[in-house]
């Protein structure tokens, strides 16, 4: 076995970064959508309006991300799933 197949001890791949860890942001994004939701419906607010008012929230931080990042990929799987939705209704 020679040393240029070994793999480090942390399960990366040799000669690639290790990958961070989840920062705030991420977290912060995950908690914050279902804790929205909830105090909306324990607001009053019907759930069909949740989901679209959540929806739309998640469409524009995907399209910022999109477009801040010149991520194609993410813009054309955005631009399905925008088009298919819409084919559904």
């Amino acid at each position: 076995m020679n040393s240029s197949s070994v793999s480090p001890p942390d399960g990366r791949s040799p000669g690639r970064p290790a990958r961070p860890a989840p920062g705030t942001a991420q977290v912060a994004g995950l908690v914050s959508f279902p804790l929205m939701g909830s105090a909306l419906t324990m607001a009053g607010m019907p759930m069909t309006d949740v989901f679209v008012l959540l929806g739309g929230c998640g469409a524009i931080g995907a399209a910022t991300f999109a477009a801040a990042g010149g991520g194609r990929r993410l813009a054309g799987a955005v631009a399905t799933a925008l088009v298919r939705a819409a084919a559904d209704k």
